[in-house]
């Protein structure tokens, strides 16, 4: 059965890579961000202390502050929930821009692309960015394993399990 191209952000998955509860905190979009917050983006402060939207966010480059799990209209200050936990676990869509995630690229990391999201599902479009599997700890997310569910194969929109390699609350990370 062909995976289905279903872009939706990070999915919590409801634990910790130590299997202990995942931390949440309350962040706000400023009332002058153009562009609205979807429901589970990978999102990032900016240094006014607010969350950034997408187009502020540079793969590979910044750290996140978590994922969010509330819509936020464009150009409207917005509070959200926003899970912070360094070792919080998500499930992700393969953008599929080659072939789809293999059974070696298990243990690598990727960076994401951020998407824009839907204005009916208020979803998320952010997705695994395969075209950037590699070794390198440097890179947004760890892939940890294929989502184990009856409708997900390795291939083209595979959903994996991941953890944040490029967080702020990580230990030895330079502050911002």
């Amino acid at each position: 059965m062909a995976n289905t191209d279903n872009p939706h952000g990070l999915r919590c998955l409801g634990r910790n890579v130590g299997g202990g509860y995942i931390e949440t905190d309350l962040m706000q979009k400023a009332v002058g961000s153009a562009a609205a917050l979807f429901i589970q983006d990978a999102v990032a402060r900016l240094d006014t202390g607010y969350l950034g939207r997408s187009a502020d966010i540079s793969p590979g480059t910044t750290l996140y502050d978590g994922v969010n799990l509330s819509y936020g209209a464009a150009s409207t200050l917005t509070d959200h929930l926003v899970i912070v936990d360094p070792f919080a676990i998500f499930e992700a869509q393969d953008d599929a821009d080659t072939d789809g995630f293999a059974f070696a690229d298990t243990g690598l990391n990727c960076n994401l692309v951020l998407n824009a999201g839907s204005a009916a599902t208020l979803l998320s479009g952010h997705e695994l960015d395969e075209a950037t599997i590699n070794t390198t700890d440097t890179l947004d997310v760890h892939l940890h394993k294929k989502l184990d569910v009856p409708d997900n194969a390795y291939g083209a929109w595979c959903r994996m399990i991941v953890s944040f390699n490029k967080h702020r609350r990580t230990t030895g990370v330079a502050g911002v």
